[in-house]
């Protein structure tokens, strides 16, 4: 390698690859595809490595800047510090303050070690909640900022606590990552809720209204269908098949199952033909696509079995029960035509999941055992199950009303 004293002139004119500077030992210029670039190499005091530490690139910086930038080095050096180290060390620690931030550490950290379907939920839920310190360390996140939020949540103590729930989990990854020392909310205590709240289920005379409605809904299926068989025959096309199946959709059959099995939404969704043993008429919730994570098996009994069976029969699906008309693909939801038949049910405040609500209602009221239904439904505990123990107003008023006798 070339040396003499680096200047302007000879940065502009080096002919080689590289030229060593002969005032201050270990500055150096080097040529790139990019350009010339400016180092200074030294031998580690921390290694005892030969290295080389990146300056600035000639154009952006003068000759004499970058000189001085290599005295600045060779002092690091001579104090027994290593600049390059220094230099990954500041860098890290740069990064490591990003990451630190909640909104940096929900799309890397979090999402990195956190199932995709569970990550696509919490993520929006967080970010909606608490925006306020998406760009700030999560350690800014304190027991005191937790109860001052559920003070002015707006919703339910319920809907609180699940968004609570939510954050706990996704602060307790960052402190298996080692981004924080403990977490705040393991201080923070949830809001009290109305254990006796009434579960919303529905009644025969709901449930004819609900039927009632999808009834019609399927009728005006096959109307419009005729219409445009006779539209395409009239022009000699291609006319598509009618609907004179059992089903004209996807519709009946789902609110069926959900009221004769009580799977989950994303249950549902997830079910496989694969999982369907109707020569035992068994239904299997594969832990994987459960809530809880566990394996469950659900009976079929004569109404679910009878609609999985014209349902499969009628469609010919191989793999997922229930798929998307539009995609083939797994459903992510069915608000829309959900929201139209309660609507016109005269149910506008009835869930898809109370469907579910509904199947441990009357397995509750038929006074089935509190073990069965939770293995049933799939609850990890008991006491989710014993919700489902409220009774009619009917048996309220019989129960009263028994208390006649003693007068």
């Amino acid at each position: 390698m070339p040396s003499q004293k680096i200047t302007e002139s000879s940065a502009k004119k080096m002919a080689g690859n590289s030229l060593r500077d002969t005032e201050v030992r270990g500055f150096v210029l080097q040529q790139r595809k990019t350009g010339k670039f400016f180092y200074y190499e030294y031998q580690s005091p921390v290694t005892r490595k030969n290295r080389k530490h990146p300056l600035s690139k000639h154009g952006e910086v003068t000759v004499d800047a970058a000189r001085e930038q290599a005295k600045i080095a060779a002092g690091q050096v001579a104090r027994g510090e290593d600049p390059q180290e220094q230099k990954q060390a500041f860098r890290a620690s740069i990064e490591r303050q990003k990451m630190e931030t909640l909104g940096a550490f929900l799309e890397a950290g979090y999402r990195d070690v956190t199932p995709v379907k569970t990550a696509n939920e919490v993520i929006p839920i967080i970010k909606k909640h608490f925006s306020e310190y998406l760009d700030k360390p999560m350690s800014a996140i304190t027991p005191w900022n937790m109860e001052k939020w559920k003070k002015a949540y707006p919703g339910k103590p319920s809907g609180a606590n699940r968004v609570l729930t939510r954050l706990r989990g996704v602060l307790s990854k960052a402190v298996k990552a080692g981004l924080l020392i403990a977490s705040p909310l393991s201080e923070v205590k949830k809001m009290k809720e109305d254990k006796s709240q009434k579960i919303r289920y529905l009644t025969t005379e709901e449930e004819q209204r609900l039927f009632a409605v999808i009834e019609t809904r399927q009728a005006k299926h096959r109307e419009e269908r005729q219409r445009y068989i006779k539209w395409c025959e009239e022009r000699k096309m291609e006319a598509p098949q009618d609907l004179s199946g059992a089903f004209t959709d996807h519709i009946k059959p789902m609110v069926l199952v959900k009221l004769n099995t009580g799977i989950r939404r994303g249950e549902l969704f997830n079910l496989k033909v694969s999982d369907l043993d109707l020569n035992a008429r068994l239904l299997t919730v594969v832990g994987e696509g459960a809530k809880s994570g566990q394996t469950r098996q659900v009976f079929l009994n004569d109404a679910v079995f009878q609609t999985l069976v014209t349902w499969l029969n009628q469609t010919q699906n191989s793999e997922l029960v229930f798929p998307s008309p539009k995609t083939g693909k797994r459903f992510d939801n069915i608000n829309k035509a959900w929201r139209e038949i309660r609507t016109k049910a005269g149910l506008p405040d009835l869930r898809l999941h109370d469907l579910r609500h509904t199947f441990g209602t009357r397995l509750a009221h038929d006074r089935v055992d509190l073990v069965t239904i939770k293995e049933l439904m799939g609850h990890e505990s008991l006491d989710t199950t014993a919700r489902y123990l409220h009774t009619s107003d009917e048996r309220k008023i019989q129960a009263v009303q028994g208390l006649s006798k003693w007068k």
